[in-house]
């Protein structure tokens, strides 16, 4: 079976979840800033842990869709290690937060969206946009 090579060839879905990272990654920063100036729990212990890591998570998100969106090989990498480290953690939030059984079903699902996400990130024709 002959190889095709699609030479220039930019996916939809790639470029898609660029800019839904990198939207994502602002969102986070934008709450990181209002947290520090107008909530009185960022003072706290969770405060004090929560937010460094939403800041590192806000800028690795804006990295990685800068990457995937000028399809380098790194960017692509990053936002397979930021979908896998999603998945377990989606699913968790409803426990952690006591909510309501349609929500754990929503996360679980919304989390097999993310693993779906993740094979399409690395199927051998996108990998071959990057190289």
């Amino acid at each position: 079976m002959p190889q095709v090579f699609h030479v220039g060839y930019r996916s939809p879905l790639v470029t898609a979840v660029a800019w839904l990272l990198m939207g994502l990654g602002l969102a986070g920063l934008g709450l990181c800033g209002y947290l520090l100036g107008f909530s009185p729990a960022a003072r706290s212990l969770v405060g004090l842990i929560g937010l460094p890591s939403l800041l590192l998570v806000s800028v690795l998100a804006l990295a990685g869709g800068q990457g995937l969106l000028r399809r380098f090989e790194w960017g692509r990498k990053l936002c397979l290690g930021l979908l896998l480290a999603l998945v377990p953690s989606v699913p968790a939030l409803p426990w952690l937060t006591g909510a309501n059984i349609a929500l754990a079903l929503v996360c679980l699902g919304l989390s097999a969206g993310l693993v779906w996400l993740a094979y399409c990130l690395n199927t051998r024709g996108v990998r071959q946009e990057f190289a």
